[in-house]
């Protein structure tokens, strides 16, 4: 992927939490942004868990070639197998973390100490 590309596919996460405070959550956002050791990421609460499930927001991040991606699924999920390989999308993902009241955050990734440059994680 160029790096135009990546960089693009990159900027859906802000956009797409801006889309979730504007449309979704106003005033009451509890949208939570947080960094550690070559990466920022955005956290979404269940409540915009929810909407972003319900708008089908995800399927914006399925744009992203798997290779750039990588998955941190919840104990139970029913995308677990023992390979440590998913064949579900993103919007997939967002929907069973929404499904059980749970979260979902999104984190970009610096290439030079990760291997891959987005993790999608889910929590519940």
């Amino acid at each position: 992927m160029s790096r135009s590309r990546m960089a693009a596919a990159a900027l859906m996460i802000p956009v797409a939490a801006g889309a979730v405070a504007v449309l979704g959550a106003g005033a009451a956002s509890a949208v939570e942004p947080y960094s550690g050791e070559g990466y920022v990421a955005v956290r979404f609460d269940e409540n915009e868990t929810r909407f972003i499930s319900a708008t089908n927001a995800g399927e914006l991040l399925d744009l992203i070639p798997n290779e750039f991606w990588c998955v941190s699924l919840e104990e139970g999920s029913v995308f677990e197998n023992e390979e440590y390989v998913t064949s579900a999308t993103i919007d997939q993902l967002v929907d069973e973390a929404a499904a059980r009241g749970g979260m979902i955050s999104f984190t970009i990734n610096d290439p030079a100490i990760w291997s891959k440059n987005i993790s999608i994680i889910q929590q519940w």
